[in-house]
């Protein structure tokens, strides 16, 4: 193809450089219309001024087309490059304005004097493999470990937590007897606290002792 790309460029001659260039397969000038093609191809143009997590690359939708067109216009601004351009059109693959934005990067590459030596156009977009790999090789968390690991935390006793249960043999003698919060015996903390920091004493004596205070 000559160097001196017009605008009489054929689809046919921009849909081979873009397959040639960015190894790509597509048939149809109308697969630019997700917009991440032209987002690498401004890259390409403009190394490092758009990063490839930006890019929707597997984009099937008209708000993710958007979304990649966007990114673009950005870039464009970013390097105070002044081109105008209508999302709406190319977001919905309106062939002209398509044709027009392919021409305008055609006519920019064949300017270029340096080409980039060992670019990757395929390395280039494996971001979003990349993010895929990730996301299956995440570890699920164990929630039913995580909840036998909380159930065995709560049921340690310590002498700080007691939980008292009435007797049965309790209960039958005081059937028929209406007891109230208030009649049960609630001993002082000092005494409880007095209990838990004696040293001369085991676990198993401290429990005892606290439960006598609430007979």
């Amino acid at each position: 193809m000559s160097s001196n790309t017009n605008w009489t460029t054929s689809k046919n001659e921009l849909i081979k450089w873009i397959n040639d260039t960015f190894k790509l397969t597509i048939t149809q000038l109308e697969a630019l219309g997700t917009g991440c093609i032209f987002c690498q191809i401004f890259e390409y143009l403009y190394p490092n001024s758009i990063s490839p997590n930006k890019v929707v690359w597997k984009a099937n939708t008209e708000v993710e087309f958007i979304k990649n067109f966007k990114t673009l216009a950005e870039a464009f601004t970013k390097l105070n490059i002044s081109k105008t351009f209508d999302i709406q059109n190319l977001s919905k693959a309106r062939y002209q304005d398509l044709l027009d934005l392919a021409i305008y990067f055609k006519t920019k590459y064949d300017k270029q004097i340096e080409k980039r030596i060992g670019y990757d156009p395929v390395e280039f977009r494996k971001v979003e493999e990349k993010k895929i790999l990730i996301t299956q090789n995440r570890k699920p968390i164990n929630l039913t470990a995580l909840k036998d690991k909380t159930n065995l935390e709560d049921s340690k006793i310590s002498p700080q937590s007691i939980l008292i249960k009435r007797s049965s043999s309790q209960a039958q003698n005081q059937r028929g007897k209406k007891v109230s919060n208030d009649l049960i015996k609630t001993p002082q903390l000092s005494s409880i606290t007095e209990i838990v920091n004696n040293i001369e004493d085991d676990e198993e004596t401290k429990v005892k002792k606290i439960k006598q205070l609430f007979i």
